[in-house]
């Protein structure tokens, strides 16, 4: 039974005003974290839903905190999203004894044996705290999909979510998009994106691909009433952002997630799906025609199968370092996290300035196979088919004219598609800005499923 509304806004209206004045008092003192948990603690276990919406909310503005001893957290995502972790756990203990009509979550088993094999992979760890206190983390991200999967519950749930969404990431692309044109010389580099909201252009690409994936299924296949002007607004905004990422993952990953989109069957939308892409081929060749950034453009795409290219060579390395911890400890892997100790960078090759930092095997699957071994890969894939083989069929299961649901669905599993391919050659999903929407397609699918069943049966 949900709190009334009434007494939760009496509630959090004088705890707000008690935060704000302890906020200002204590602004300079270390101690300044321990009123900011306790706000944590109390929206989580007060109010779960709308706690899921401050996380979503705040996600694309999160920022790095370092603590003692070197340990860093993103605020207030990652410890937002612990407390909020322990809320639904207990939920589910006490719910259990009461409810016996609970809808049990579809990927509960291969998630458990996920998160189990970078528990047992730190047997073989040969940095034990960093390995741990990145599987915590990793788990932490995991939990998303089942806050999503049991908060959002109903239609109104699911607008809501999508609204809350778009807003912040509208607000933090568009930021970035208006720098970026301005950093046009900077474009190939990492430091055109320095104090905006993404740290580097992978980020970037993969977060606008995921938003412009679920517009372009809605526009194409929802054939029911909605503000179709401001859906195509969106379309065209997102669709200009992504073509400001240099990344040559975030490309090849929307054109791979695109192609999956645009071959699902749906009657009377085939003239959508040619001025589709009429428009952005359009798009694409005014990009073309515009002097510097055709020359970047031309570049870039060529030296995607070029061995002799920096980048490239990088990445082989990597990929063969992440092979040979593989063989080394083939069952269980060498250590969740434990890549980045293990390769040293060549300065020779990345540059000086990138040299000093710690980076993984520049593929998610190599970087399983190494850390977690083939318990942990196995589990890793096992979620993906899953994930796939439930949404096929789902849309089996639905209707035809149940097209708000089935544009959704489609949006769902193209996005999460063109995460999966982007891992292909890069590390994403241990930060926030990616992992935490990896995570939440996972729950959202099944969420999405369980809400159009419930309306097909009224």
């Amino acid at each position: 039974m949900e709190t009334p509304k009434f007494w939760l806004m009496a509630f959090a209206f004088p705890a707000m005003i008690i935060l704000g004045a302890v906020l200002a008092i204590y602004s300079d003192s270390p101690y300044l974290i321990i009123p900011f948990l306790g706000a944590m603690v109390l929206a989580s276990f007060a109010a779960l839903e709308y706690a899921l919406y401050i996380l979503i909310a705040f996600l694309p503005f999160s920022f790095r905190f370092i603590f003692a001893y070197g340990t860093e957290m993103q605020i207030p995502t990652e410890p937002l999203l612990a407390i909020m972790s322990l809320a639904i756990i207990l939920r589910w203990i006490i719910m259990s004894r009461s409810d016996k009509t609970t809808i049990k979550f579809p990927f509960r088993l291969p998630m458990l044996v996920y998160g189990l094999s970078m528990i047992i992979s730190l047997i073989n760890s040969s940095r034990v705290y960093s390995s741990a206190k990145g599987s915590i983390r990793a788990i932490a991200y995991m939990m998303v999909a089942v806050l999503v999967f049991s908060l959002i519950t109903d239609r109104n749930k699911l607008k809501r979510l999508f609204i809350i969404s778009i807003i912040p990431a509208s607000i933090a692309v568009g930021w970035t998009v208006i720098f970026l044109i301005g950093r046009l010389d900077k474009w190939q580099w990492t430091s055109a994106y320095e104090g905006l909201p993404f740290t580097s252009y992978s980020h970037y690409g993969a977060f606008v691909a995921v938003i412009l994936l679920i517009i372009f299924a809605r526009t194409l296949y929802d054939k029911g009433i909605y503000d179709k002007v401001a859906w195509n607004i969106l379309l065209g905004f997102f669709f200009v952002a992504i073509c400001l990422s240099f990344s040559r993952g975030a490309w090849l990953s929307f054109i791979v997630a695109m192609g999956f989109l645009l071959i699902q069957k749906s009657s009377g939308i085939q003239h959508k799906k040619i001025l589709l892409l009429i428009g952005a081929l359009a798009l694409l060749g005014f990009l073309l025609i515009i002097p510097y950034a055709s020359r970047i453009i031309i570049a870039r795409a060529r030296v995607m199968t070029d061995l002799g290219y920096a980048a490239n060579r990088e990445r082989l390395l990597r990929w063969g370092t992440a092979i040979m911890m593989f063989l080394r400890h083939p069952v269980i892997g060498c250590g969740y996290g434990t890549f980045a100790f293990t390769y040293v960078n060549d300065p020779a090759i990345i540059g000086t300035h990138l040299s000093q930092y710690r980076m993984g095997a520049h593929n998610e699957y190599l970087q399983a196979l190494a850390e977690l071994g083939l318990l942990g890969f196995s589990a890793w894939m096992w979620i993906i088919i899953s994930f796939f083989l439930y949404g096929f069929r789902l849309l089996k299961r639905l209707k035809n004219e149940a097209s708000f649901y089935r544009s959704i669905i489609i949006g769902v599993m193209a996005a999460e598609l063109s995460l999966l391919i982007h891992f292909m050659v890069n590390n994403m999903i241990q930060a926030d800005i990616v992992g935490i929407p990896f995570w939440l397609l996972i729950g959202a699918l099944p969420a999405i499923g369980n809400i159009a069943e419930k309306e097909s049966k009224k």
